[in-house]
């Protein structure tokens, strides 16, 4: 449960934000690239592959310049939001953590993104990598 003062403000402020529905007739300023990039996905392999499934286990790597490489193992539901993830580093340690663990929990990756098929897992690796790794500390 998250009791954390600020953490709970700022839950409460995204809860006015507007969706933007990308394949939506009109765009807000600045989203046009989204549509662009839209269009330019349905031409791809893999487009909307793993879209309208209840539930999908994605294999991500991050290395982002600041961070030390990682790779997350997700579950993830029909709109794109984590339910579960287990985060490996490459010194081997695993880190498992829920939406309890997190302080929001938006929508982390698009289903009809092409690229994303590439990197979808079975339900028993996930599971498997779920039950070895530690429980992540709490407000962490």
């Amino acid at each position: 449960m998250i009791t954390d003062p600020d953490i709970v403000a700022r839950r409460s402020q995204d809860e006015g934000l507007e969706e933007v529905d990308i394949d939506g007739p009109h765009m807000p300023i600045g989203l046009d690239d989204l549509r662009a990039e839209r269009d330019a996905q349905r031409e791809c392999e893999g487009f909307g592959a793993l879209a309208e499934r209840e539930v999908v286990f994605l294999r991500r790597r991050w290395d982002e310049e600041d961070d030390d490489p990682v790779v997350y193992l997700m579950e993830l539901d029909a709109d794109g939001r984590r339910i579960r993830q287990v985060e490996l580093a490459e010194d081997g340690t695993a880190v498992r953590s829920g939406p309890d663990d997190w302080p929001f929990n938006p929508p982390v990756v698009d289903l009809f993104d092409p690229a994303l098929s590439s990197q979808e897992i079975s339900r028993s690796d996930f599971e498997k990598h779920w039950a070895t790794a530690r429980q992540a500390d709490a407000g962490s």
